[in-house]
């Protein structure tokens, strides 16, 4: 039983090692100094010089979703396997 304990949480450590090394993947062109580029075209379509209108695009926040749905469900795992191991015991 203690095996099956053990397993499980060494198996979520990897995902979360996993998860930490994916969530250092490439940053937006606004870090990589396309900062004042970005600017210029925003102050530019302000005055009227350049506009442009782009429906149904939601903006980048930089949060992806599938490491949260996947912490989630480990952290489901975790507290089934933890709630089954306190039951045999009693």
């Amino acid at each position: 039983m203690k095996t099956k304990i053990v397993v499980a949480v060494v198996a979520a450590l990897v995902v979360l090692a996993v998860a930490v090394g994916a969530s250092g993947a490439s940053k937006p062109g606004a870090y990589r100094g396309a900062g004042p580029a970005v600017q210029k075209q925003v102050q530019a379509g302000v005055k009227g010089e350049a506009s442009v209108k782009t429906v149904g695009a939601l903006p980048f926040t930089g949060l992806d979703l599938t490491l949260g749905v996947g912490a989630g469900l480990i952290l489901l795992l975790a507290g089934g396997t933890l709630r089954r191991a306190s039951r045999r015991k009693a």
